[in-house]
C-alpha cells in the first residue's frame, strides 16, 4: 500500500485492500509498535497485579503472557493502523481502528490469559485477587485510547515502517511527548472552542459522550455496573477540568475564547 497509494483514499478503499490482501498485514508487521507495545502493556500488568497485591510468580507469569501476546499482535495492528493513516475521511477512519482493533486484539488478550489461568494454573500462575478481570477492563479503555494517538501519531509521519517519512525509532521517540500533549488537549481545546464559537449543544454532545463512552466500555469489560458509572464521573470531572483550564488559558492568551 505506501508503494501503490500516495493520494489521500477512502476508508472502504483501505479496508477493501485489507481483506483482499490480509498478507501484508505480516509483511508489513510494524516493528516499532511490536516493541513499543509491548514493554508498555507489559509494564502496565506488572503495576495493576501487584498494586492487587499478587504475587511475584503471577504477577511475572502475567508479564510473560501479555509480553508475547503484544509483541505479535502490536506489530500486525500497527501495520492496520498505518493502512488507514491517509484514509478519508479522518473521523470514520478513527472509528474504524478505535473499534475494529481493540475488540480484535482483546478477544484474543482475553483468551489467552483466560485459557493460561484455567487450563495451565498447575504450570503457569494464576491471580488469586481478581487482577486478570481489572487489568483487562482498564486494558480495553487504554487500547481505544492507544489506537486513536497511533493513528494519530502515524497522520503526523511518526512511528512508520516502510513508508517514505520512516525515520528512526529515536527520531521518533524525541517527538511522541510533545505529541501525546498535544492529544490530550484537543478534546478539551475543542469544547473551548466551542463554547467560543456559541456551539453549546455540539459542545454537550461531545462532553456526556465522551464520559458515557469511557464508563461503558469500562462497565461492560469488567462487567460490573458501579465500575461503569464511577469511571463516567471520573472522566467527566477530568474532562471538566481540563476545559475550564484551555478555556481560561485562551482568555489570557487572546482576551476573549477564540479560534
Amino acid at each position: 500500500m505506501e508503494e501503490v497509494w500516495d493520494e489521500d483514499i477512502s476508508v472502504g478503499d483501505v479496508a477493501r485492500n485489507l481483506l483482499h490482501h490480509p498478507g501484508q498485514l505480516i509483511t508489513r508487521w510494524n516493528w516499532k509498535s511490536a516493541v513499543l507495545g509491548a514493554i508498555v502493556r507489559s509494564s502496565f500488568y506488572f503495576t495493576v497485579y501487584l498494586a492487587s497485591r499478587e504475587s511475584w510468580l503471577v504477577t511475572l507469569t502475567a508479564v510473560g503472557v501479555e509480553f508475547a501476546f503484544r509483541f505479535i499482535a502490536n506489530g500486525i495492528a500497527g501495520a492496520a493502523v498505518q493502512s488507514f493513516r491517509r484514509a478519508r475521511p479522518e473521523w470514520l477512519a478513527t472509528v474504524v481502528i478505535s473499534l475494529t482493533l481493540p475488540t480484535l486484539s482483546h478477544v484474543i488478550e482475553f483468551s489467552s490469559h483466560y485459557i493460561q489461568e484455567k487450563y495451565y494454573n498447575d504450570i503457569f500462575a494464576a491471580s488469586e485477587h481478581s487482577a486478570r478481570q481489572k487489568t483487562f477492563a482498564i486494558s480495553v479503555l487504554f487500547s481505544v485510547i492507544s489506537a486513536m494517538f497511533n493513528l494519530y501519531m502515524m497522520r503526523r509521519g511518526v512511528m512508520l515502517v516502510g513508508a517514505k517519512e520512516t525515520q528512526s525509532l529515536g527520531k521518533d521517540l524525541k517527538k511522541v511527548p510533545q505529541m501525546a500533549a498535544d492529544f490530550i488537549v484537543y478534546l478539551p481545546d475543542l469544547l473551548a472552542r466551542s463554547v467560543g464559537d456559541g456551539k453549546l449543544l455540539y459542545a454537550l454532545g461531545v462532553f456526556f459522550s465522551f464520559g458515557f463512552t469511557v464508563g461503558t466500555i469500562l462497565g461492560l469489560a469488567r462487567g460490573k455496573w458501579n465500575w461503569g458509572y464511577q469511571s463516567a464521573l471520573g472522566a467527566w470531572g477530568l474532562l471538566l477540568f481540563m476545559t475550564i483550564m484551555s478555556v481560561l488559558i485562551r482568555r489570557i492568551r487572546f482576551g476573549r475564547i477564540s479560534t
